[in-house]
């Protein structure tokens, strides 16, 4: 089931926002207008 899930996502190129694993995110941390639906961010840092 996970290598089926895993090739479905390949397929359709899901990609996760990095607002939700990154270190500013938190009130007033980061004022990018992309946020939170950031796919790119050149501040990014995972937490």
């Amino acid at each position: 089931m996970k290598r089926f899930l895993k090739k479905l996502k390949s397929l359709f190129k899901a990609k996760r926002f990095l607002c939700d694993s990154c270190k500013y995110d938190y009130r007033g941390a980061c004022s990018r207008p992309e946020k939170p639906n950031a796919i790119e961010c050149p501040d990014y840092k995972k937490r």
